[in-house]
């Protein structure tokens, strides 16, 4: 008989397959235990962390938290991805730690292009009314001519 831990380990290499999310794979394992990720005694290992989106693709979980096994399923055939199982069933190997905040160099990045952006629509703005008396779309009313 197989433990929650080994069904939660081809449900990721099976999600990863098929391009799954891994709301996908949580859903599965729920199906063949009838139990939730979280409620397993002893932890399950592998598992992404609470505030990571669970909207997120496999493949993309298993690439930055998994590295060594995304290393794995990428060179190997997909008829030999049931060795890993077997890899996986000794291996304490678990997710990486989740890096809250992310690079402080991207957040500023984004800090200044947002602050970029909003110079530039103030800019133009300005330059759309900086003229507005003598923009040539004012007609001045008819002149009277005087006869003498």
């Amino acid at each position: 008989m197989s433990t929650d831990q080994e069904y939660w380990d081809a449900c990721l290499i099976r999600m990863w397959q098929n391009f799954g999310t891994v709301l996908d794979g949580m859903s599965m394992f729920k199906s063949l235990t009838g139990k939730k990720t979280d409620e397993i005694d002893p932890p399950l290992l592998r598992l992404p962390h609470p505030k990571m989106p669970w909207k997120m693709g496999m493949r993309v979980f298993i690439d930055q938290y998994l590295p060594k096994i995304n290393d794995w399923l990428h060179e190997t055939p997909q008829q030999n991805h049931h060795k890993l199982l077997a890899k996986l069933k000794n291996s304490k190997y678990t997710t990486l730690e989740l890096k809250i905040g992310g690079d402080s160099s991207l957040q500023e990045a984004m800090r200044s292009y947002y602050k970029d952006r909003k110079i530039v629509g103030f800019s133009t703005r300005q330059y759309s009314i900086r003229n507005y008396d003598t923009d040539w779309n004012v007609v001045k009313g008819p002149s009277r001519i005087r006869r003498a």
